[in-house]
């Protein structure tokens, strides 16, 4: 199976076990239940003490992330979600990720009734949306008992059938302009996957590759393509030296002609000069020792064709690795391991 084949494979079952798991803590039947009777019959408001709840804020913001607990106040509560989430509530996903956090200190704090609780606690954080995050809660958990019940159709699916299939289940619960700005950073990352599939394919040489996948990022990223870059360049320029295509044209490169395409793939992705001069520093390294560890293969092989003894084995791999490293590749042996009989990946090791 090739790489391209077993990324998607793997990015496909990853998504839906990350869909699964960010909703695990709402697999109560009753939830449902629980959350439309709150809707209808809303419990009283709870005051607070707003300058207090001021002061802790901005202590909060002073400090750093600050966390949820079993032992605070309901000021203290209010006070986290504030310093947490009162900067960008009116979006979408930061709302989910809200929810997210609410549900699992609601339910370690409050039991059967922390359905109840969160609601209170929304009213007093934010009372202007707090209705409007309360539906978005039950949107979710009613999306959640459809995954779980059409979770082992869905991974029967490929994964574009299946991406389908979940884009037409949250538009429907929740509009195509909700739905799009909750799921954006998973829209964007399939829009990216299939942009190096296409690549991957097409044919061209590294030049008109690299091209069209800044073409992808930039359409796929849009406005935000630059602090998206900056935060995950590294992972972005990674996808694109593992395509087989990529890897196959840096394979037939002598190590000078490859260490440069490397720099300058990694310079037209962004990279600044101190980086590009420590990636260009591994990856001298990295034919340094993958040299040696081919040569140590050969002579292994040579050696074990002739029924050698395992003191003539550690002889050999103190002679190639010295005495730290020799005991670590012992170690990989005796488990099955061959490090040197792997394939290589250009950029990557």
């Amino acid at each position: 199976m090739n790489k391209t084949r077993l990324f998607f494979i793997s990015a496909a079952v990853a998504a839906v076990l990350a869909i699964g798991a960010a909703f695990l803590l709402l697999r109560s039947d009753d939830t449902l239940d629980e959350i439309d009777r709150v809707r209808r019959h809303p419990p009283a408001s709870r005051t607070v003490d707003e300058n207090e709840v001021a002061r802790l804020v901005e202590v909060m913001n002073e400090e750093g992330s600050p966390r949820f607990s079993d032992d605070l106040t309901f000021e203290q509560m209010v006070a986290v979600l504030r310093a947490n989430y009162g900067k960008n509530i009116k979006n979408r996903w930061v709302q989910i990720r809200l929810i997210e956090d609410l549900i699992r200190s609601m339910k370690a704090r409050f039991g059967e009734a922390w359905v109840e609780e969160m609601y209170v606690t929304l009213k007093a954080a934010f009372p202007d949306l707090a209705d409007d995050i309360f539906e978005r809660f039950e949107k979710y958990q009613q999306y959640q008992e459809w995954l779980e019940k059409n979770r082992d159709e869905l991974a029967g699916m490929s994964r574009e059938e299946r991406q389908e299939i979940l884009n037409e289940k949250r538009n429907e619960l929740f509009g195509e302009e909700v739905a799009a700005e909750i799921w954006a950073g998973e829209i964007r990352n399939e829009k990216i996957a299939t942009s190096l599939k296409q690549i991957d394919q097409s044919g061209g040489d590294l030049n008109q590759k690299l091209s069209s996948y800044k073409a992808a990022l930039n359409e796929a990223l849009g406005e935000q393509t630059d602090r998206h870059m900056e935060a995950r360049r590294y992972e972005l320029t990674s996808r694109f030296l593992e395509l087989p295509s990529v890897q196959k044209e840096l394979s037939h490169m002598s190590p000078d002609d490859r260490n440069e395409t490397l720099t300058q793939i990694r310079k037209g992705l962004g990279m600044d000069v101190e980086a590009i001069e420590r990636w260009k520093s591994l990856d001298t390294e990295r034919d340094d020792r993958w040299k040696t560890g081919q040569s140590y293969m050969s002579a292994r092989d040579a050696l074990t064709s002739g029924g050698a003894s395992e003191s003539d084995l550690n002889e050999l791999r103190l002679k190639y690795f010295g005495p730290d490293q020799a005991e670590v590749i012992k170690n990989e042996e005796e488990s099955g391991f061959f490090r040197y009989k792997q394939e290589r990946v250009y950029g990557k090791n």
